[in-house]
């Protein structure tokens, strides 16, 4: 039985969001609350760059980005990594690699690390997608997406139909 219970723990138990501010990758400001506000939800992907399900999942989660309007739309994305300074698998690698986007924390970057961000949402297990509605409400949690499709209808139906796809043309960089 202890067994069985360790493994349960992947996810926060969180059903509120917590608030935090920090300074992405990119030099942009991130205040959860004030994205909140605007009421666009938030997909929040907690990663690892050396974590082989975290790397099969980024490119899917890419592809969603730009699918449901490139954080102009209903959703935006930011992804937040907990410890990735090893030379070789460093964050800034990680978001070459997989041509990131959106906004990543991580533990070079200002004001809220990404170590004390997953401490605050008790997350421990990598990866993990969590949703948040505009109302502060976790509406989703550790789900690992078998495709882009999958993640976007995932984030429509948890969302009672309230995301939709905003696809953008231009060119990904």
């Amino acid at each position: 039985a202890l067994l069985l219970s360790i493994g349960v723990s992947a996810q926060t138990t969180l059903t509120e969001a917590v608030n935090f501010t920090s300074t992405a990758h990119n030099g942009e400001k991130i205040d959860l609350f004030e994205i909140l506000d605007g009421g666009q939800y938030v997909l929040i992907n907690f990663f690892v760059s050396t974590d082989v399900d975290c790397k099969e999942i980024a490119p899917r989660i890419v592809d969603a980005y730009y699918t449901l309007g490139c954080n102009e739309g209903d959703v935006y994305f930011m992804e937040i990594s907990p410890f990735d300074n090893n030379r070789v698998y460093s964050t800034p690698n990680w978001i070459s690699t997989y041509n990131i986007p959106y906004p990543t924390i991580h533990l070079e970057t200002g004001g809220v690390k990404g170590d004390s961000i997953c401490a605050l949402y008790g997350v421990d297990n990598l990866p993990t997608l969590t949703l948040i509605a505009p109302d502060r409400k976790i509406i989703m949690q550790n789900y690992t997406p078998t495709s882009t499709d999958d993640l976007v209808n995932k984030l429509i139906k948890v969302s009672d139909n309230d995301i939709s796809e905003n696809y953008r043309s231009e060119e990904r960089v």
